[in-house]
C-alpha cells in the first residue's frame, strides 16, 4: 500500500458518496448534517462550499496509489488552535481487513499535532458503532466523561456520542535562560489548594519562605529545572534548589518542585518530569532530594512510588527525602 493524505477535490464526492451503502451507515457517518439519503456528489460538495473553509475546517482524502479509499474532516472547534476535532469519517467498506480506518485516523492526528500544531485532537462517535470504537482506540483515543455529550435523533431513535480525545507527546527538556520566568507560574501551581476551596490569592507568592522557590532561579548551584513542552509551548515544570524551604533538610540536600498546568495533569506528565529530574539529580552526584507534600496531596501516593520516604510528619504535610544512590 502506498497511502497518503490529500486535500479533499471535487470530484472526490463521486467515490466517497458510493462508501454510504445504507442510511444507517450515513447517519453513523454525519447525524443530521446531511438530510436526505442517499447523499449525491453534489450534496456534498455544497456541504464543503458552506463549511469547509481551508482555515478552521479542512476535509481530507486518503488515496492508495491515486485510488481513493477514505476521506476526513478536521476542525477547530473554538478560535483555540490548539484543538482540531475530527468527523466525517469513512473509509472504503470493499477494502476492510486492510487496517484503513486507523490508518486514515492516525494520519489525520499526526497532521493534526506535526503541521497543525495542535495539542488535542478529540472526535464524537455513536455508541451503536462498536468497530469505529474499537478503531479510535487503537489509534490512541481513549474515552472522556462529558456531561453535554452530543445525542441526536436518527431513524427513529436517540442516538448518543460517546466522547474520545487524544494528546500531543509531552517532550521534556532543560529549562533555558530566558524561560525562569515562567517559573512563577508553576510555582503557584505547585501550591496546593483542595478542590472545593476558594482559590489562594497569588499575592501568596511574595510570601519569602515560597518566593524563595524561585527568586533569581538559575544563580545558584543546584538550580536544575526540567520542563515539558507540548506543541513547543511549556505546560510544566519540575526544578530543585539546595536547601530552599518548606522541605529544606541540609543545606548540601536540593529540595524539589514540580506542578503543571490543571488541564495537562492525569496524563503521566508529571512522573515524566519527576524521572528526569531526579536522573538529572543523579548524574550531577547528588545522593538526596527533599519535598514537602500536603498530607491531603494526591501527590504524595506518586512520591512514594518514586522512593519519596517520609522522614518527618508535620501537621498539615510530610517532609520527604528520596536516597538517590538507591535507585
Amino acid at each position: 500500500m502506498n497511502l497518503t493524505l490529500r486535500p479533499y477535490q471535487p470530484a472526490d464526492a463521486v467515490i466517497i458518496t458510493s462508501c454510504l451503502k445504507s442510511e444507517y451507515l450515513m447517519r453513523q457517518w454525519c447525524a443530521d448534517r446531511y438530510e436526505h439519503y442517499p447523499v449525491m456528489p453534489e450534496d456534498m460538495n455544497s456541504y464543503h462550499e458552506q463549511y469547509i473553509d481551508g482555515q478552521r475546517s479542512r476535509a481530507l482524502t486518503m488515496t492508495d496509489d491515486d485510488e481513493i479509499v477514505g476521506y476526513i474532516t478536521l476542525r477547530t472547534p473554538a478560535d483555540d488552535t490548539t484543538e482540531q476535532r475530527l468527523g466525517f469519517v469513512i473509509v472504503d467498506d470493499s477494502k476492510r481487513g486492510r487496517g484503513l480506518g486507523r490508518t486514515l485516523v492516525s494520519m489525520s492526528v499526526k497532521y493534526a499535532f506535526e503541521t497543525l500544531g495542535a495539542t488535542k485532537v478529540s472526535l464524537g462517535v455513536f455508541e451503536n458503532n462498536p468497530s469505529a470504537i474499537h478503531c479510535y482506540e487503537v489509534a490512541g483515543f481513549h474515552r472522556v466523561s462529558r456531561q453535554d455529550t452530543e445525542s441526536y435523533p436518527c431513524l427513529g431513535e436517540t442516538w448518543n456520542c460517546i466522547e474520545m480525545e487524544q494528546y500531543a507527546d509531552a517532550i521534556i527538556r532543560d529549562i533555558k535562560s530566558d524561560e525562569t520566568p515562567l517559573l512563577t507560574e508553576f510555582l503557584y501551581e505547585a501550591i496546593f489548594q483542595p478542590q472545593d476551596a476558594p482559590k489562594v490569592s497569588r499575592i501568596v507568592l511574595q510570601e519569602p519562605m515560597i518566593w524563595a522557590y524561585v527568586n533569581g532561579f538559575g544563580s545558584r548551584t543546584g538550580d536544575f529545572c526540567r520542563v515539558a513542552t507540548i506543541g513547543g509551548v511549556i505546560v510544566g515544570a519540575a526544578w530543585s534548589r539546595l536547601g530552599c524551604s518548606y522541605g529544606k533538610v541540609d543545606a548540601s540536600i536540593p529540595e524539589l518542585a514540580i506542578s503543571l498546568y490543571p488541564e495537562y495533569r492525569g496524563r503521566g506528565i508529571g512522573s515524566r518530569l519527576l524521572e528526569s529530574l531526579l536522573n538529572t539529580l543523579c548524574e550531577k552526584g547528588y545522593e538526596q532530594v527533599s519535598l514537602s507534600v500536603d498530607k491531603t496531596n494526591y501527590a504524595v501516593s506518586i512520591y512514594r512510588k518514586f522512593g519519596f520516604e517520609t522522614i518527618v510528619e508535620r501537621e498539615h504535610d510530610y517532609l520527604m527525602v528520596n536516597h538517590l544512590n538507591r535507585r
